[in-house]
């Protein structure tokens, strides 16, 4: 469904924010809507809502709006200097609002939930608190309300054990309560719900993944934060667990292939020392000197050359095929007659 931000008239339903969780599969459900759609939504799958998703549990934490810039308050300011304006939409409010309509707009497209939310709520609020007395103070005080958790959120994390709440500043009315949907019919779970503000939310989250004993992780192989069912899982996907193995077997593959490297250069490397050791027991001086040169030469280059396959600029098998010529190289050098004493 969407989200007329343009609209100057009313809605007659109040829009709420309902959270239901699920411990066994791990999964949190979202819906947004006016109360009415959103508990038939709950009911038996009707109801004319903004949002409806079922996300892994945690998501509405790990992804919960920040607002480090002000930018949600701003905006706010700005509708309230629109109430100076002396007429319902009339050129110069709406010239005034417009900019507000298109930030609201591109927060309910980004499908955050607490975005959208947010961006609808707001509206209403505009809409709602314009014919009222000290409505434009009425509407500072509900905005403040909705938006004080994102700024929070900007410096803050509380799934790593930091305040979800400013420690500088009191509760509010309206930002300690929620509304309880018990389980009927078809529904199983309670239902959270909120219409003025997150913290009830955000702590309804917390507590249940606390008496729950589950635990926020940092993935090993994307960094990303996850909910985890312990200590024990260190991966947040089934796209990093896959990374991982493919990290694995390539680790492995490039170990045996370096293990059969060193194999290769060292039984290379004992070929020519025998020979050379067998040329100097011989009493040959001047055939081992020429021998010695030659293995040194070819000690040289083999280094050179098993460190250009270990960098990927040559192939294993051109390196195997060359440590070959060599083994027969060293037999030219010690003389046919050399060969087998």
């Amino acid at each position: 469904m969407d989200y007329d931000f343009t609209t100057g008239e009313r809605g007659f339903g109040r829009v709420v924010f309902a959270l239901a969780l699920d411990k066994k599969r791990m999964t949190e459900r979202v819906v947004i809507g006016e109360t009415q759609e959103t508990r038939r939504r709950f009911e038996n799958g009707g109801g004319d809502v903004f949002y409806d998703e079922t996300r892994p549990l945690g998501s509405l934490l790990l992804g919960f709006e920040s607002d480090k810039d002000g930018e949600w308050n701003k905006h706010g300011m700005t509708l309230r200097e629109s109430y100076g304006k002396a007429f319902l939409f009339d050129a110069e409010r709406w010239k005034t609002a417009a900019p507000v309509s298109d930030f609201l707009r591109r927060k309910y497209e980004s499908g955050e939930p607490s975005a959208m939310f947010a961006a609808v709520k707001t509206w209403e609020e505009y809409l709602n608190c314009f014919n009222l007395n000290h409505g434009a103070d009425l509407l500072t005080d509900r905005l403040s309300t909705l938006y004080r958790p994102f700024a929070v959120y900007a410096d803050c994390r509380p799934w790593r054990g930091e305040s979800a709440v400013a420690t500088d500043s009191a509760i509010r009315d309206g930002e300690s309560s929620v509304e309880l949907w018990y389980p009927v019919r078809k529904r199983s779970f309670e239902v959270v719900v909120t219409a003025s503000s997150f913290l009830p939310i955000v702590a309804c989250c917390l507590h249940k993944i606390d008496e729950w004993k589950f635990i926020f992780r940092e993935c090993k192989i994307c960094g990303k934060d996850f909910l985890a069912r312990s200590r024990h899982y260190e991966l947040c996907s089934d796209e990093c667990r896959k990374a991982r193995a493919a990290a694995a077997k390539r680790e492995f593959d490039e170990r045996a292939k370096n293990d059969g490297i060193e194999r290769l250069d060292e039984a290379a490397y004992y070929y020519w020392y025998n020979r050379l050791r067998k040329l100097r027991k011989a009493a040959d001086p001047e055939r081992a000197a020429a021998f010695k040169a030659a293995f040194d030469d070819f000690r040289a280059e083999a280094v050179r050359r098993k460190a250009a396959v270990k960098r990927g600029d040559t192939k294993f098998t051109e390196f195997a095929n060359w440590l070959a010529e060599q083994r027969d190289e060293s037999d030219r050098l010690v003389g046919e007659q050399h060969l087998y004493f």
